[in-house]
């Protein structure tokens, strides 16, 4: 049942799971639950859509660096992300957390990948690609779900809206936290308009993205004489993000080739699949340099083929009809989309657009230092009244020194592939790459804020995702990741919440 907090003036109400958040995981998890006969209350503290790119919510303070993650890629509304994403699904490595020291290996989280694959209708089958691997680098192939089932509300309308034990309240952004006994009893979510709805709950989950979880945390903490950062020194430490930039780019005599070999391809079922290559299992470069990968994309002038068909999957993904300049591109560029088509069904390729660029990105993980933080700002407040997030980051030189140690590697494992005797890997000029870090590059995986720890002194939550500090609240965003590890962090949020699906429905 989905319901709107603005206009329901006053209400109080009990649930045996309260889920803060109901984007990509917070809905998943929702759902979930409610599927397994526990009476859940999810808050969205947004709407049915978000227009805009950016969400006045989301204003934060910056510090140092400006951080552009802050405001892009974050949306609220149900669904979350997912109603923007690009939705490439992939598994870390063994090896990303066992460098790291994760306190969880991806030996607990396998078992629940089939089940993730299952939900968003990807196909089966291994992500390594071992005929362009090497000793250095194993080739992956990140599995993205069929445009109509990126959008989680899309995906599970039907049961969020049915489901007897789940209640999904729009509008309702959590301002107020109230600690008994060690314990989290209440919730108060408002609306701008005054409404309140007062939630009691045995479990709460706070999943509302990395940033905002974060910040939830800390005003937890802070309405309840610190109760977290007294017990978990490491409460908004540690905050990183992926860093991505492009270090140069491939040169060919042999597109098509190349397409074959490294273009988006297809799947019977619609499951698109790009390549990237990552940082192998025993590469001796992990005893020297954090997680890394490179993958090979394409740089159009806007106004092509593909960039017409982007358009109207992405108003089809936000749930809205093509524009009538979408619908005239498609006239204009009906020759390269006839081809595109030939080689999307029987190639199984995604064509690269003609005249495209083929910039080579290498994908960092920032290494994790407590200096880079998210704190509450002192001085500077929402429309509720509460301190915005303040983020203090920025990109060392330890960073950059990371990122030409990658791409000298990368750049050594590509001159032996088979594909170098067509295709030559043009890197940017000395000190180029490494200079255009400053915001990050644009992929907003942030990170290590809430990280899960082996004891309160080393994380915010324990293997389990359960608050040292106050451990009827569990986190669930990639804030408790403590590393960004060699991939898109979203499949490892996910696997963690169907971990903690099975442990309490047992």
């Amino acid at each position: 049942m989905i319901k709107d907090l603005a206009g329901a003036k006053a209400a109080e109400i009990t649930a045996e799971f309260l889920i803060i958040g109901g984007g990509t995981v917070g809905l998943l998890t929702s759902v979930w639950l409610a599927e397994a006969g526990h009476k859940v209350v999810c808050l969205e503290s947004g709407g049915f859509h978000q227009e805009e790119d950016e969400h006045p919510l989301n204003e934060v303070v910056h510090l140092k660096s400006v951080y552009s993650g802050a405001a892009h890629g974050r949306f609220r509304c149900i669904g979350g992300t997912s109603t923007r994403w690009g939705g490439a699904l992939i598994p870390f490595q063994e090896a990303d957390l066992k460098a790291a020291e994760w306190p969880i290996s991806m030996r607990e989280l396998d078992p629940f990948i089939p089940g993730i694959q299952a939900q968003f209708d990807l196909s089966g089958g291994d992500y390594d690609l071992p005929e362009l691997s090497s000793p250095t680098h194993v080739a992956r192939l990140a599995k993205w779900p069929p445009f109509k089932k990126r959008n989680v509300f899309n995906l599970l309308q039907e049961k969020a809206r049915t489901l007897p034990n789940l209640e999904i309240w729009l509008n309702a952004t959590a301002t107020d936290f109230s600690v008994q006994d060690g314990l989290l009893r209440k919730v108060r979510a408002r609306t701008v308009s005054g409404d309140e709805l007062s939630v009691s709950a045995d479990h709460i989950i706070i999943a509302a993205g990395a940033i905002e979880t974060t910040r939830l945390a800390l005003l937890m903490d802070f309405q309840n004489g610190e109760i977290v950062s007294r017990t978990s020194p490491a409460l908004g430490r540690y905050f990183s993000d992926h860093l991505s930039v492009p270090v140069g780019e491939m040169v060919t005599r042999a597109r098509a080739e190349l397409n074959r070999h490294v273009g988006f391809r297809f799947e019977s079922n619609g499951t698109m699949r790009n390549l990237r290559f990552e940082l192998g299992q025993d590469a001796d470069i992990r005893a020297a340099a954090p997680a890394s990968f490179a993958h090979i994309a394409f740089e159009t002038d806007g106004n092509g083929g593909f960039d017409v068909l982007r358009n109207i999957f992405r108003s089809l993904q936000k749930r809205r009809l093509p524009g009538a300049s979408d619908i005239l591109g498609l006239i204009r560029t009906a020759p390269w989309l006839i081809r595109a088509v030939w080689a999307r069904f029987y190639g199984k390729r995604l064509l690269f657009p003609d005249g495209a660029k083929l910039p080579v990105h290498m994908v960092i993980e920032q290494e994790p230092s407590q200096e880079n933080r998210i704190s509450l700002s002192k001085n500077r407040e929402d429309v509720f009244g509460k301190p915005l997030a303040e983020i203090t980051w920025t990109v060392t030189d330890s960073d950059k020194a990371n990122l030409t140690h990658a791409v000298d590697v990368f750049q050594a494992m590509w001159r032996k592939l088979p594909l170098s005797a067509s295709t030559e890997f043009m890197r940017k000029p000395e000190g180029a790459a490494e200079g255009e870090m400053a915001l990050g590059g644009g992929i907003y995986h942030p990170t290590g804020s809430t990280r899960m720890g082996r004891t309160p002194d080393e994380g915010v939550v324990d293997i389990d995702l359960r608050m040292f500090a106050v451990p009827n609240v569990r986190l669930l965003a990639t804030s408790v990741l403590p590393t960004g590890g060699g991939a898109n962090p979203t499949m490892m949020l996910l696997l963690l919440a169907a971990r903690y699906v099975a442990q309490v429905s047992k």
